[in-house]
């Protein structure tokens, strides 16, 4: 614990604490997320109260204290991490921050959180807002739909006037993809900036878009769009392997990459089949800390892994000859859905404890065709980020090189051998003018 609690033991804020240890469970309105929500703490218990729970609430639990005990039975037994590491003087501030939340929004605006304080205002004070202009969103989003539809159909028009004109383009010449990878990240950032500022200021319906119409719709594109492929065009489920092109490049970034992404992928699967068992796993403080280090440690890998793969991408002429622009979008969607992961792990804490809380449950009821949004609607702005791109990937999949995990050779570690037979003399091969050369292969 000495590692973390080096950053918030030389005179941290209440502001300071409440986003770096609270903010992911805790709301500063009566909003429940994955622990009771704040308002009125200082009214509800005494400050030496609030003092000892901050810094064992375990402890107070064993003890036998009626309202810890009460909490914990309340809260599906979920134990609260404890920060030995505050002093009096910050726990203390903590909760004055905690009460000029009330003060300060009221009915209105929170002064963390940034929406009305109200049931349906998403408002958690969980984040710093992004002050945008509802309508002025909307008509953003208007106009580059707008926009976009005409340069579509302007480059429709240009490019059906010049091959009339009789100009083609090179048949062999390699699109500048570094180009287009830009575009696309462009594209994402600033994609990811209305998402932000819609969910923020709950625009619209944004909150039942994001969260119950899309992973429906990202599903439903998923396997219809699966089946179509491996039906339809079976030779293109494959991932274009570039191994014989490039390896040892490959080896570097793919290994960091998939080993990342590997024990990542694993680590969310278990936190949403066994939460109970993370949780209890994360009621040490020593081991909740050491789950998190781990965690962004690979998250940091798969990060590095990409990059040195995007790298050798672009740098490569010959690999170049075998990339399509939907292999841009896939990193783009890949940057986002990791910068956004170790953006969660790094400024939003305890990412373990409130996937197994809020988003497990989240989850099942998505797939219980019973979906429930309320507390993911009050998640600060990373994870709800984290999030959608999450289900861009699933939606992406059938266009992308994606697919080939969907076939990945696993009966290769049961199937018998093959012996492959070479019949040509290699030396004469090269130096042959005839389009077929020796003797006539006698494989089957």
């Amino acid at each position: 614990a000495s590692l973390l609690s080096a950053q918030y033991t030389l005179g941290a804020s209440g502001e300071e604490i409440y986003k770096k240890m609270c903010m992911s469970c805790h709301s500063t309105t009566d909003k429940v997320l994955m622990g009771p929500g704040l308002q009125g703490l200082s009214e509800r218990r005494e400050n030496d109260w609030i003092i000892k729970w901050v810094k064992d609430p375990q402890g107070m639990v064993n003890s036998g204290d009626e309202y810890a005990v009460k909490l914990f039975n309340d809260f599906n037994k979920v134990p609260m991490p404890g920060f030995p590491q505050l002093t009096d003087e910050e726990i203390i501030d903590f909760v004055a921050y905690v009460d000029s939340q009330k003060q300060a929004g009221g009915d209105a605006t929170a002064a963390a959180g940034g929406a009305a304080a109200t049931p349906d205002s998403g408002t958690t004070g969980t984040t710093q807002p992004i002050s945008v202009d509802t309508q002025l969103v909307w008509w953003v989003v208007i106009a580059l739909a707008i926009v976009g539809f005409f340069l579509y159909r302007f480059k429709r028009k240009t490019f059906k006037a010049v091959n009339e004109a009789g100009y083609f383009k090179e048949p062999h010449s390699i699109p500048n993809y570094a180009f287009y990878l830009v575009i696309f990240i462009l594209c994402a950032l600033v994609i990811s900036y209305v998402l932000v500022a819609m969910l923020q200021n709950n625009t619209g319906m944004i909150d039942t878009l994001m969260f119950i119409a899309l992973p429906y719709l990202a599903f439903g594109i998923f396997i219809v769009g699966s089946i179509y492929r491996y039906t339809r065009r079976g030779y293109q489920v494959s991932s274009l392997s570039s191994q014989f092109l490039e390896g040892k490049k490959l080896f570097w970034g793919s290994q960091p990459f998939h080993w990342g992404l590997l024990v990542l992928f694993f680590g969310h699967l278990i936190a949403f089949l066994f939460p109970r068992a993370v949780l209890a796993w994360n009621g040490e403080p020593v081991r909740l800390i050491i789950l998190e280090f781990s965690s962004f440690a690979f998250g940091l890998s798969a990060l590095l892994g990409l990059i040195l793969l995007i790298k050798r991408r672009l740098s490569s002429k010959t690999l170049l000859v075998v990339a399509n622009k939907m292999d841009m979008v896939v990193y783009t969607v890949l940057l986002t859905q990791i910068i956004s992961g170790l953006g969660v792990a790094f400024f939003v804490r305890w990412g373990s404890s409130w996937f197994s809380s809020v988003l497990t449950p989240y989850l099942r009821s998505v797939f219980s065709f019973n979906p429930d949004i309320a507390a993911v609607s009050e998640m600060p702005w990373l994870i709800q980020l984290h999030i959608i791109s999450a289900f861009a990937i699933i939606a992406i999949i059938p266009f992308t090189r994606f697919m080939h995990f969907l076939v990945a050779p696993i009966d290769y570690a049961w199937r018998k051998y093959q012996v492959v037979v070479w019949n040509w003399n290699p030396r004469n091969i090269r130096v042959s003018t005839k389009h077929t050369f020796g003797k006539k292969s006698r494989n089957h």
